[in-house]
């Protein structure tokens, strides 16, 4: 499993070498003297409007919350693809690779100056592992690996797993997801929501949250690591809307767009005419699928011939084409990119049903529009539901057009943000043209934990399929690299070949910036990781 390890982190090395090759020749590189003082500007795509960390999953939460907390571990600043200490100063693991125990930093403090303890750990865990709490991230990725936990003594963990996991464990304990709440502040609110609420151990405090307007944080003069943070504080403002973010980079009113939405080409291109010199453009792959979800427990979608049909009539290289600019992997479950041979070889999808193009997909519609028939002689009619985040529109109309084709009649409804997610979560929809799930770690058992198993944190859909729930179980826990490969590429085969209800339309890329004043930033390979700026600082 080392090895395993090894390897993969130099594959991510790889690419992230290559695809900032462009950008280490500017600012990137430039390796001065850190100074301290200053606001860094950034922006949300939208209003987070709860801001529990454990009970949320979208990006605008964790971006709202990500510098003020810590995690036991964290991906480190300096090199986001290794997992570094954090709140614990180090961990050993037992002979059996079963029990990690954690020995966790002296002498840290609560943003409101009570002492961190092994207690908060603690309450931490039996929170996001508790199987009446939704945690859609850090529970959904931990429920099925750890067996329990102990507190040894104030200042020492234990965490005991049902079987030996080493990388999707650490994986998910250095997610930005799985950060440590205070006990008290547990007890005192009930949940992690409100602004008063957001007391952690991280870099930055809670300073300011006006609905619709700006997020903003301070230093912490505190911060258990001496001499960090160098900045003065984070402001973020939310902009809604692709126009409205690209005339707030344009007028140099946010220092960098790193996280999703991703900009397309020709915004980019647009961008950099503007800010010439000024600013670093580069490509990047964000961890990010793009799902379209049926609603299993509603007509027509608890028909599995129906969910086959969309299936196969969906034209995932022209989704991507059209609507990333052919930024993106079509029709992939797993990303090669990211995380390496656990995925199906793109040649081998490319010949699937359903990912299909050409000849091959015009016999793929033929047979989506024969299942539909089948039960709705005359087609049908649904409605279409997603988020007014991103370009959500624009591709919702494409993913309606497509399935008009085959006698899927769609009429689009558009919902706020956070709305959005609390209906989704509830099961109130029928079919979801557009929504991108971040993963928290480039494991390959990161998407079958969050969205293709029962219990997932973002199954929306409430799809089950017993036999891949227990494959994906053991592939999860498999240490051999060529066994755990080689399972991952039968749970997609299984997938692929069945009547799923959490579609893959594919992985998003797409460009991104950071102005040159902006030190000591270091893109991640996942939407939430690296942006606490505990290590940024801004040039003159």
């Amino acid at each position: 499993m080392r090895n395993h390890m090894r390897n993969h982190r130099l594959f991510i090395v790889a690419v992230v070498m290559v695809m900032i090759a462009g950008v280490a020749a500017g600012g990137f590189a430039q390796q001065d003297k850190p100074r301290y003082g200053g606001i860094l500007n950034w922006f949300d795509y939208g209003d987070p409007a709860r801001l529990d960390v454990h009970a949320e999953s979208p990006l605008v939460v964790q971006q709202a919350t990500s510098g003020v907390y810590s995690g036991l571990l964290h991906r480190d600043p300096d090199d986001p693809t290794k997992i570094a200490p954090d709140l614990a100063e180090r961990y050993t693991v037992s002979a059996d690779g079963k029990t990690y125990t954690f020995h966790l930093r002296k002498g840290v403090k609560w943003h409101d100056g009570q002492p961190f303890t092994s207690a908060d750990v603690k309450a931490t865990f039996d929170r996001v592992l508790n199987p009446d709490f939704k945690s859609p991230k850090c529970g959904a990725t931990l429920k099925p690996l750890v067996a329990g936990t102990e507190i040894v003594d104030p200042h020492t963990f234990q965490v005991r797993l049902k079987a030996p996991a080493p990388e999707p464990f650490l994986g998910a304990v250095a997610s930005a997801w799985c950060r440590i709440a205070a006990k008290h502040v547990l007890e005192k609110f009930g949940d992690l929501n409100k602004p008063e609420a957001q007391i952690g151990t991280g870099p930055f405090k809670f300073k300011k949250y006006e609905r619709g307007s700006v997020i903003e944080w301070e230093k912490n003069k505190d911060y258990f690591i001496p001499g960090l943070p160098y900045l003065d504080g984070v402001k973020q403002f939310i902009l809604t809307g692709g126009p409205t973010q690209l005339a707030a980079a344009k007028a140099g009113r946010i220092h960098l767009w790193d996280t999703w939405p991703p900009m397309g080409k020709a915004p980019s291109e647009e961008l950099k005419a503007a800010r010439g010199s000024e600013i670093d453009v580069y490509r990047w792959p964000i961890n990010t699928i793009w799902i379209v979800f049926l609603n299993t427990t509603k007509p027509p979608f608890d028909n599995p011939d129906m969910r086959r049909a969309v299936h196969l009539a969906l034209n995932r290289q022209e989704l991507i084409t059209k609507a990333l600019d052919g930024a993106g992997v079509p029709c992939a479950m797993l990303d090669p990119k990211l995380v390496g041979d656990a995925a199906l070889p793109l040649a081998e999808l490319e010949r699937m049903p359903g990912c299909r193009t050409g000849a091959g997909k015009e016999q793929d519609i033929a047979e989506a529009e024969k299942l539909v028939k089948k039960h709705h002689p005359n087609g049908i009619d649904i409605e279409m539901a997603f988020r007014q985040v991103g370009n959500y529109s624009d591709r919702s109309q494409l993913v309606a057009a497509q399935l008009r084709r085959i006698g899927i009649r769609g009429t689009l409804k558009s919902h706020e943000s956070a709305a959005g997610f609390a209906a989704f979560g509830k099961g109130d929809f029928t079919l979801l043209t557009s929504q991108d799930r971040a993963m928290d770690s480039t494991d390959p058992g990161d998407p079958f934990s969050l969205i293709w198993t029962t219990k997932g944190g973002s199954n929306y859909g409430k799809w089950s399929d017993p036999k891949l729930d227990e494959l994906a179980d053991r592939a999860l826990k498999e240490t051999d690299r060529a066994k755990r490969a080689k399972m991952y590429h039968d749970l997609q085969r299984m997938f692929m070949s069945g009547a799923p209800s959490a579609l893959p339309v594919g992985w998003v890329e797409g460009w991104f910036f950071t102005d040159k004043k902006v030190r000591g930033y270091k893109h991640a390979s996942t939407a939430y990781d690296n942006i606490t700026f505990m290590k940024v600082w801004l040039a003159p």
